[in-house]
């Protein structure tokens, strides 16, 4: 396959690094909007007179906003610029937070849910940017570390939640969070551009501001954009990349009931979430930077990326094996099995992103980070209700883990067939 064509004269290495915290933290305070909405439940239930089985389910409203943002994503960045999907995103996040607090109609609720989901249409445009101006030896480590960063916010915005309630109220935590959103989108548009000085000219370099000239470094086809999404290229990548967000949504969401259904306390069972933030975090950023390493030193690097990715789905399949058959015993072992298969579903967050630049025209990268996502996150609302409803409560954990390793190895399969096709190409 064609490769990234390398340039002598690269942006600012910390200006790119710049880029990839902030856009981190602006997705993570976005991201921590779940964990918020869930740590005050109780209070807006008494307050709005909607029970909270209904306040809970809202949250399925929330991801199929996500998946239906990440899916136009790339179209909206391409017609209308990052400025103007940023300051969409934090609109469609921060309305909410302002509103909730004083809410009693169900259908406003789901019509806001939708509205605060539908945040995410930013995410496949701060990827793109970072690929932009991060260099290729580096775009599996950034993409890593943004990811890792962006999916802590499930975790941090229930301690940002508690410490604000702790010292003020249940409403401030809504307020608070709003703000501290709208303070780092401000800081975002005025410190960052889209990309660095004359890249939007890299395809069109010549011989002598390329530090290496060859077949492979001349740049990748344009796919005409009516046949885009015709390319069973594109629906591999995304079924390759679906058993990453289905494990991960997974363990999130449902390890808590399972530890519970173990028997373990609740001290406990806040001690296993430490497994899953530190399973996410290391896989992220070692997934990322394996990822760098080993393309760095291949002559096909699309297939050395893809095999990386596939390293953690073999992963989450021994794992899952593991949580079934040894975790029931001990608090130590669940702990384990935790960290384990939270570091084997979260290896595709560190990995995958970086395959589209060495498979795709720049020009079409961002279309396909966000029709690749927004498929992935189909996994968002569907199973946590696969594992935790429909086989956890019926005391069916064994089948439930499994539909992870199921989906692991469709995803393994995918991925070779994709290898086979863009080795023909």
């Amino acid at each position: 396959m064609l490769n990234t064509v390398r340039i002598k004269n690269q942006p600012s290495k910390i200006k790119a690094w710049y880029i990839v915290f902030i856009n981190a933290f602006v997705g993570c305070s976005i991201a921590s909007q779940f964990p918020q909405f869930s740590m005050t439940v109780g209070e807006l239930s008494a307050v709005s007179g909607i029970s909270q089985s209904i306040l809970l389910t809202s949250d399925t409203i929330k991801s199929c906003g996500i998946v239906a943002a990440m899916i136009i994503a790339g179209f909206m960045y391409n017609r209308f610029g990052s400025r103007v999907i940023l300051i969409y995103a934090t609109l469609a996040a921060v309305v909410p937070q302002l509103v909730f607090p004083h809410l009693d109609q169900i259908w406003l609720l789901m019509i806001l849910k939708f509205i605060q989901g539908s945040a995410s249409i930013v995410f496949p445009v701060f990827l793109v940017i970072i690929m932009n101006w991060i260099e290729e030896k580096n775009i599996g480590l950034s993409t890593a570390v943004f990811n890792g960063i962006f999916y802590c916010g499930g975790g941090l915005g229930g301690t940002f939640a508690g410490f604000v309630i702790s010292k003020s109220s249940w409403e401030m935590s809504y307020y608070a969070l709003a703000v501290l959103q709208i303070l780092l989108a401000v800081i975002w548009l005025i410190t960052v551009r889209e990309s660095p000085d004359g890249h939007q000219n890299r395809k069109k370099v010549t011989e002598n501001e390329m530090e290496t000239v060859s077949a492979d470094d001349i740049g990748k086809p344009d796919e005409p954009k009516k046949n885009l999404l015709a390319t069973s290229k594109l629906w591999l990548l995304a079924i390759s990349f679906f058993a990453t967000t289905w494990t991960v949504q997974a363990v999130t969401v449902d390890m808590p009931l399972f530890s519970g259904s173990l028997g373990f306390t609740e001290l406990e069972t806040g001690k296993l979430l430490t497994a899953v933030t530190i399973g996410m975090l290391a896989s992220c950023l070692i997934s990322g930077k394996t990822s760098d390493f080993f393309t760095a030193r291949s002559a096909n690097k699309d297939r050395a990326r893809i095999l990386v990715l596939m390293f953690g789905y073999i992963l989450v399949i021994i794992s899952v094996i593991f949580l079934v058959f040894a975790s029931s015993g001990s608090f130590t072992m669940l702990y384990i099995s935790a960290l384990l298969i939270t570091f084997g579903g979260s290896w595709g967050l560190g990995a995958f992103y970086s395959i589209l630049p060495e498979v795709y025209h720049e020009r079409e990268v961002p279309i396909v980070t966000g029709i690749t996502g927004g498929i992935g996150d189909i996994g968002m609302p569907i199973a946590p209700l696969m594992v935790g409803v429909a086989f956890g409560i019926r005391g069916m954990w064994s089948i439930g883990w499994t539909t992870c390793a199921i989906m692991s190895a469709i995803s393994i399969l995918t991925a070779f067939i994709l290898i086979k096709k863009l080795n023909k190409m």
